[in-house]
């Protein structure tokens, strides 16, 4: 890059170290990190820092980290806090010393986005927050206004946005190609390693809808610009519950939604479970249906036409446009890419932009899933919530916001 284009890179802190970050629990190398490493290859990132509950979350971490530092060919290294022993609120030295060019993403339980977020963003640091925001309408309303007070930029990490077969549900609705849009199915499961092992120690603070279909919530809302009004849900407390876990097996949700010019009402059923056998061939199944007057959309978000055949690994559905490692160039070195990325990556080169006045948080406001257009998702997982602690009772969602 000519020195004239060279720009100061920003600093990124982690917090939160697990599965989506790393890829704990698992054989990859997880989505945010190989995002960041690479953002730091190119000079987008500068200094970086991790911040964990333990010790032992970190020395995980630093494994992941020397598996994806051979694959990239990269020699990236992180400040660690804690650096020794266990500290739930390690988070809180490590955001003492970033500077005022730095940003934080957060992806920890979702019980404590709220507090994190408002630490930072009380610093005046840009934040991505990863899915839900909170699990409250309450708490989400206390941090968009928080940062339109401080003038701070906040977004959270809806990934799907980024993927081309949700983008193309949003042009084929905008097109009118379906008609008028009437009602939409959505089915989204997990492995039980998931509620077992992965997330054993909050699990029983939510759900598979708040963990799964937040994701397709924001999707609807993105793509029909729906404005939802009341839902309802139920599940089921069986296999957990049996292995002394105080959670859902699976949760059943119905919102009814406004839509732009129609007084007519949208209806959006989600089944989720995350009780799925280990030895199913992709960590997810999802997909979408949507019906109009004029046409249906179906997409299964699982099955990407990709399936690997091994000896160590069983059968397994890939999808190449998550989150996957490619040769690039001669075919010596490797990058990341998929739309797991991309939602990384653009709130990285946000935050430099924001930094170098080139952008204003009021700007993004229209075409990311910043905090304040959080707020539709946020509700609905709160009225299900609400729903399901009341036996399956229609709550309303639309007034609260």
């Amino acid at each position: 890059m000519p020195e004239a284009e060279r720009r100061a890179p920003i600093d990124v802190l982690i917090v939160g170290a697990g599965m989506h970050v790393s890829g704990r629990g698992t054989s990859t190398c997880g989505t945010v990190l190989p995002a960041v490493v690479q953002a730091h290859r190119d000079g987008v990132v500068g200094r970086m820092a991790i911040a964990a509950t333990s010790a032992k979350s970190i020395e995980a971490f630093n494994e992941k980290l020397a598996t994806l530092n051979r694959r990239l060919d990269t020699a990236a290294r992180f400040e660690e806090f804690p650096a020794q022993g266990t500290d739930p609120e390690a988070w809180r030295q490590a955001l003492a010393g970033l500077g005022q060019r730095g940003c934080v993403i957060i992806v920890v339980p979702d019980d404590l986005h709220a507090p994190i977020a408002t630490a930072a963003l009380r610093k005046r640091l840009p934040v991505l927050v990863e899915k839900p925001l909170t699990p409250t309408l309450a708490e989400a309303q206390a941090l968009v206004a928080l940062a339109r007070d401080l003038g701070v930029y906040g977004a959270v990490d809806f990934h799907k946005r980024w993927d081309l077969i949700n983008l193309k549900l949003k042009e084929t609705i905008e097109d009118g190609r379906l008609g008028a849009p009437l009602y939409s199915i959505v089915e989204y499961s997990q492995r039980r390693v998931i509620p077992e092992q992965i997330f054993r120690s909050w699990v029983e603070k939510a759900n598979p809808f708040q963990y799964l279909c937040v994701h397709f919530v924001d999707v609807l809302s993105f793509a029909l610009q729906a404005v939802p009004r009341r839902a309802m849900a139920v599940g089921q407390r069986c296999y957990l519950r049996g292995r002394s876990i105080d959670a859902y097996d699976s949760v059943q949700a119905c919102i009814e939604w406004s839509l732009p010019g129609s007084s007519v009402p949208f209806v959006s059923t989600f089944v989720a479970n995350w009780i799925d056998p280990n030895t199913t061939s992709a960590l997810s199944y999802q997909s979408l249906k949507v019906i109009g007057t004029e046409g249906r959309y179906e997409s299964d978000q699982r099955d990407r036409g990709l399936t690997l055949i091994t000896e160590a690994g069983g059968i397994e559905t890939l999808n190449p446009y998550f989150t996957q490692s490619y040769p690039i160039g001669d075919g010596t070195r490797r990058a990341y890419r998929g739309y797991g990325i991309d939602s990384v990556r653009t709130f990285l080169e946000d935050v430099q932009d924001l930094h170098d006045g080139r952008r204003t948080p009021g700007e993004l406001e229209a075409y990311r899933p910043t905090l304040c257009q959080a707020l539709v998702s946020t509700a609905v997982v709160d009225g299900v919530n609400r729903s399901l602690a009341a036996d399956g009772a229609w709550m309303p969602v639309g007034p609260m916001m």
